[in-house]
């Protein structure tokens, strides 16, 4: 009763704990990704913090009140006396930024929110490319891993069948063992496929949210891969440099050295302090109302360091900025050169020529099942198709992420 009881428990724990596949094409990957990743909701904090320091910097200094009261009158031998004949003294004070302070300030995290923004549009295109590499990696080893079973199984039938002639001597045992042989390899990719589709699985439900996701592609998203004329090169250098998110950065960031060489320059300039105060009666006359005005005397620090260093920065800025304007067109016409390549090799092999390949491998194992075809022709065959089906997959999933790094290069949809 009891051991009927632990496998009931253990079976109802294993319908609990299942989890069915979840099929999802990528327009649906990526309205997951865009709800359920980490890493952007994250960024997007990055963002409402940037935007908190403009409101920080448009802020005017708190004004500052001081209160002075008699701690004992030694004429009249009181403590605290500060009732209407004792003495007691107010006054409030408010600093006011000359030179354009608060100006620059508020300019500079005004940039800086820019630049976190840029920084979030390009964690974007990063992890929209990862995704939509590890998307199609999954689905074309599942593909390849699919063609092998198949293969697998028409081999299986076989060696079923050749191990019964083997038992009753009618066939050797090098023909059975040739058959294992090639099975084996096709079993060693199989397993190879299948360990390459479980780890891009793993980043791609860490980036989607949702477990078990099997790529199923709709044709249109599959389609929009086998354009064969994109722009010219300079054209799409020209939208790169337009479009990209972190050389824009760069140039948000020489923006915000340029307002912090502004500023530290207003630094230089004296801000006033201007106040009010009344003392009831420890000036020169009783209930004296006193208007304060202080400025500090720029004699030996004029901020020079802090000008000489936003001064460099401006310059590196400059500098890095010019640089990554080379890096993303180099970068461009790399992911150019490397599409032409892929489609080239596409176009050796398509869908037509792999199905005619199915349909000549069905006659052949016909074929060689009614003894019109020697062992080392069929083997030599299956050899080649499977050589022929693997390398299909191979180009396809080649020609789709020279498309999305074309994508990603230039930050736009072309593809």
């Amino acid at each position: 009763m009891k051991k009927n009881l632990f496998f009931l428990l253990l079976f109802v724990s294993l319908i609990v704990h299942a989890q069915p596949d979840t099929s999802m094409t990528l327009t649906e990957c990526e309205h997951a990704f865009m709800s359920n990743n980490l890493n952007l909701l994250a960024a997007k904090f990055n963002i409402d913090e940037a935007k908190a320091a403009v409101i920080q910097a448009k802020l005017w200094d708190n004004p500052s009140f001081q209160a002075s009261f008699n701690a004992y009158n030694p004429e009249r031998k009181k403590l605290f006396d500060v009732g209407i004949n004792g003495e007691k003294a107010f006054s409030i004070q408010q600093l006011i930024l000359l030179g354009g302070k608060r100006r620059n300030e508020v300019e500079m995290a005004k940039t800086n929110s820019q630049i976190a923004e840029l920084e979030f549009s390009d964690l974007l295109r990063n992890l929209r490319l990862q995704l939509r590499q590890s998307y199609f990696e999954i689905y074309y080893d599942n593909q390849s891993f699919e063609a092998i079973s198949s293969q697998m199984n028409n081999l299986d039938s076989l060696i079923t069948s050749y191990k019964k002639q083997v038992d009753k001597g009618n066939i050797s045992q090098k023909d059975l063992v040739r058959l294992q042989s090639l099975y084996l390899g096709f079993k060693q990719q199989k397993s190879d496929f299948h360990n390459s589709a479980l780890d891009n699985q793993n980043d791609l439900e860490l980036m989607v949210g949702v477990k078990n996701i099997v790529p199923k592609p709709t044709e249109a998203e599959l389609g929009i891969y086998v354009k064969n004329k994109l722009p010219p090169i300079d054209s799409l250098q020209n939208t790169a440099l337009e479009k990209r998110s972190d050389y824009l950065v760069t140039s948000k960031q020489v923006e915000a050295s340029r307002w912090n060489l502004k500023f530290q320059k207003s630094q230089n300039v004296p801000d006033l302090n201007v106040g009010l105060g009344w003392d009831q009666q420890g000036s020169s006359f009783l209930n004296a109302a006193t208007l304060t005005v202080g400025i500090p005397l720029a004699l030996w620090n004029r901020n020079q360091g802090n000008i000489k260093q936003a001064s460099a920065h401006v310059k590196v800025a400059n500098t890095n900025k010019l640089y990554l304007a080379e890096k993303v067109k180099s970068e461009v016409a790399l992911s150019y050169k490397k599409w032409q390549d892929a489609y080239e090799n596409y176009q050796l092999l398509t869908a037509k020529s792999v199905q005619d390949s199915k349909t000549v491998e069905d006659g052949v194992l016909t074929n060689f099942k009614h003894g019109n075809m020697s062992l080392i022709e069929f083997t030599d065959f299956m050899e080649s198709y499977n050589q022929t089906l693997m390398q299909y997959y191979k180009f396809s999933r080649t020609l789709v992420d020279s498309c999305e790094q074309l994508n990603f290069t230039t930050n736009s949809t072309i593809f």
